[in-house]
């Protein structure tokens, strides 16, 4: 395998360096592999998705793999990475390909030109990009900061994660809120699902007394929801892939929840 032009290594950071020096490193390895919303379509990244309640095992299985020594696993509906700490540089990249194949169902090289790889310095630099909110959909946005901060918790309950990832993540996290605390980036940022919300009241004047057809029951879709619920609109209905997640989120919001087959349906008695 050759270096990082064969991985997609700062696709989405273009003036990006790529890790330390020429070629693949040598030894121990700090690397993340992972797809965004800038690399991958809604629907790929939706289907890469790894929900709480299998990340547990999802990160003893990454784990458990043989060139991967320590794991954080970090998935959001905008971003699903694996942060690691590697014995063998492509061996290790290539656990963590297979592993994020089999998340999706796709083959390992035709995903590979999804995904982005960085590695040692650039690792670290993305990392604190994004718990900067440098690397999120809306710049600044708040909530990725608490999502690293628990996805690192998480690796460490579950004992995945050792010095080196525990003190990189450390540190992210306090660059994370530095950048909040002593830069303007967050003062007007707002979260994807609350900022949509908003476009639609402005648009339509008003939501209230309104019935919203809410697509996803997602990270995204349950901001949304929480958001639409405090607007004030008259019902939201819930369309899921999942139906029990779907309607667990309903239940939340005093909406309903429709399967996924009857959106066309429900569109015609909806405002939204």
């Amino acid at each position: 395998m050759a270096a990082c032009p064969r991985l997609g290594h700062a696709r989405s950071h273009p003036s990006r360096p790529c890790g330390r020096g020429k070629g693949a490193p040598r030894g121990v390895s700090l690397v993340v592999v992972g797809l965004n919303h800038r690399t991958a379509s809604v629907d790929l990244l939706e289907r890469m998705t790894v929900p709480p309640s299998v990340l547990p095992k999802a990160l003893h299985d990454l784990a458990a793999r043989e060139h991967l020594a320590e794991v954080v696993l970090l998935s959001t509906c905008n971003r699903t990475e694996v942060y690691a700490r590697t014995t063998r540089f492509h061996d290790g990249i290539d656990d963590v390909r297979h592993f994020l194949a089999d998340c999706s169902g796709l083959d390992p090289d035709a995903l590979a030109e999804k995904l982005y790889t960085y590695h040692d310095d650039a690792a670290v630099s993305h990392l604190f990009g994004v718990t900067s909110g440098l690397d999120s959909m809306i710049i600044g946005e708040h909530e990725i900061l608490g999502q690293v901060r628990e996805a690192w918790q998480i690796a460490e309950r579950e004992a995945t994660i050792g010095q080196l990832l525990s003190r990189t993540f450390r540190h992210a996290v306090e660059v994370g809120k530095r950048a909040r605390t002593e830069t303007d980036i967050g003062r007007h940022a707002v979260s994807v699902s609350s900022a949509a919300v908003r476009v639609a009241a402005e648009q339509l004047g008003s939501l209230e007394g309104r019935r919203v057809l809410l697509l996803g029951a997602g990270d995204v879709g349950e901001g949304m929801a929480l958001a639409l619920s405090g607007a004030g609109v008259e019902e939201i209905v819930v369309a899921n892939r999942s139906r029990a997640r779907g309607q667990q989120l309903a239940a939340r919001v005093g909406g309903r929840s429709v399967p996924l087959d009857d959106v066309l349906e429900a569109i015609v008695s909806c405002d939204v």
